[in-house]
């Protein structure tokens, strides 16, 4: 009776949540400013409005600008082509990726913005703490907990951060009214000298590492043998994966290329997305693993690549495949000495390598499904031979 009770009680939780959870995927998707949604909602549309209140978690990917200016009880997460703007206000945590980011509410919990442009706005409360990724942000408003900008071109900072202040940026630019209350650590080519008042906490330069010291070296040369020694097995256990995704690299590099550029954007951005939502946990788990298994495989697959298009001749003995991927791995891994070098190369074996691996694993599906088709056509042709030879007898 005691099984019954417990089983019932779990379909009934089970059932609960199920109903809390709404999937949509629609051309356009309009919320207005007196509607009320309860449910956890996952939306996919082509035009979006979310102007009402959600009572729950908000997670959508649209092509239009995404405009929030309603209010969010629970976590958003959201993803636009060319826009994302918080106008309202976020109980919880916000993550937003776009071209272009602008916080002009309020959030209450944590912020994490991936974008080309971040733009905190005056009247921007962030109650939590505030990671940003993107080529330039503009930070004006009001950061209660710590923040982490990591801006390729320049970061602008006009406004108030309560805690820590942790910046990477080729331009570093504090204006004057900045109030900076913990301390601030920077990477930057050029040395900051704050007026004073700005800066409550202590100053630190982080001064990248030189080049060539015997510890940077020895930690290259454990990333080499450590990705040598895990491309074995992977070689030895799946040779036709292997060479299906050299193959392709060598005659679509393109399609490689822009397979595995969208791969290594989406996959991630899906799965926090989905690992956002107690219902999306296994999902949002399942992407990120296969993310992090294909970013450290994609080396494998073009180390193997680089070294057969340096030896130039074909051999399909093991020795010649291993030494082939050692040779291509010593040239991606010695790439990582110089970053101005080592960036743009890590990014093109990521996107190449990661696209190559989806291509053959599509490849190898379609291959799968066609043998079934395959034997019933052998059988065919060897009860046709064996019609024919019972006919001369």
């Amino acid at each position: 009776m005691n099984i019954k009770c417990i089983l019932a009680t779990a379909l009934t939780l089970f059932t609960l949540q199920a109903h809390a959870t709404e999937f949509i995927a629609t051309n356009t998707y309009l919320i207005g400013s007196t509607s009320i949604v309860e449910d956890e909602v996952w939306v996919l549309s082509a035009i979006s409005t979310t102007d009402g209140t959600f009572e729950n978690d908000l997670n959508i990917i649209t092509g239009s600008p995404l405009i929030l200016n309603g209010r969010y009880n629970g976590n958003v997460t959201g993803a636009a082509s060319i826009e994302a703007a918080l106008n309202g206000v976020c109980e919880r945590n916000l993550r937003l990726f776009s071209q272009t980011v602008k916080i002009n509410g309020a959030v209450a919990g944590n912020l994490m913005v991936i974008a080309d442009t971040v733009v905190i706005s005056t009247n921007a409360v962030i109650e939590g703490d505030a990671l940003i990724l993107a080529n330039s942000v503009v930070q004006e408003g009001l950061i209660e907990g710590d923040a982490s900008i990591t801006a390729s071109r320049i970061a602008t900072l006009a406004g108030t951060i309560g805690g820590n202040t942790r910046i990477t940026s080729q331009d570093i630019l504090l204006t004057p009214g900045t109030r900076l209350q913990g301390d601030l650590l920077y990477k930057a080519p050029k040395i900051l000298y704050p007026d004073e008042g700005i800066i409550d906490g202590r100053l630190q330069r982080i001064l990248p590492p030189a080049l060539l010291t015997s510890a940077r070296l020895y930690k290259i040369g454990i990333w080499f043998m450590a990705a040598f020694i895990a491309g074995i097995p992977f070689i030895t256990l799946f040779p036709m994966t292997t060479a299906m995704a050299t193959q392709l690299i060598k005659r679509s590099p393109l399609k490689c290329l822009l397979v595995g550029l969208l791969a290594s954007g989406a996959l991630p951005i899906f799965g926090i997305m989905s690992i956002s939502s107690l219902v999306g946990v296994p999902l949002g788990a399942l992407l990120l693993t296969s993310w992090g298994i294909m970013v450290y495989l994609s080396r494998i697959i073009m180390g193997l690549t680089v070294g057969t298009m340096l030896l130039r001749r074909k051999n399909s003995s093991i020795g010649f495949v291993l030494a082939a991927m050692a040779l291509g791995l010593a040239v991606i891994y010695a790439s990582t000495i110089f970053p101005a070098i080592g960036v743009p190369v890590q990014m093109i074996v990521l996107w190449l390598g990661m696209g190559s691996l989806i291509l053959s694993l599509l490849e190898k599906r379609r291959l799968i499904l066609q043998v079934p088709h395959n034997l019933k056509k052998l059988e065919e042709l060897r009860d046709e031979k064996f019609n024919s030879e019972e006919d001369k007898k």
